[in-house]
């Protein structure tokens, strides 16, 4: 967060709370990635908003909005929409979509909290054996 107000800051730019919290998740999901470097970030998402924002406004010295640094942002409020379509066309899929459904309410809850959820839920799978068979992480 100093590094993206900083930034922002830096170049005369503002965003609402609800703007830099989106970044942050962005810059959350980021940090996975190898090579992920704090200020090189900012940089790629501040860019990246510059132009949505360019595309969405044409109003000068608006603040960026969330949709500026990510257009999915509300990705989360469809996330058990998007994992049942995500194996509707697996057979007998229903074990894993109920085990993967019960990591998402455990990380809606942990980000209700403050707490990061990558803490207490697996991120890796392992998919083997014929559809049916039960997964465990």
């Amino acid at each position: 967060m100093e590094a993206l107000e900083w930034k922002l800051k830096d170049q005369q730019l503002t965003a609402t709370d609800e703007a830099k919290r989106v970044a942050i998740e962005v810059l959350s999901r980021a940090r996975n990635r190898p090579n992920f470097g704090n200020i090189g970030e900012v940089e790629n998402i501040l860019s990246s908003a510059k132009t949505r924002y360019q595309e969405r406004t044409t109003l000068p010295n608006a603040p960026f909005e969330p949709q500026d640094f990510d257009p999915d942002h509300r990705r989360n409020e469809n996330a058990a929409t998007n994992l049942a379509a995500l194996f509707k066309d697996v057979i007998a899929s229903e074990a894993v979509v109920e085990k993967l459904r019960k990591f998402q309410i455990m990380a809606q809850t942990c980000r209700e909290k403050g707490m990061d959820p990558r803490e207490m839920i697996p991120t890796n799978f392992v998919f083997k054996g014929p559809p049916g068979m039960v997964f465990s992480t």
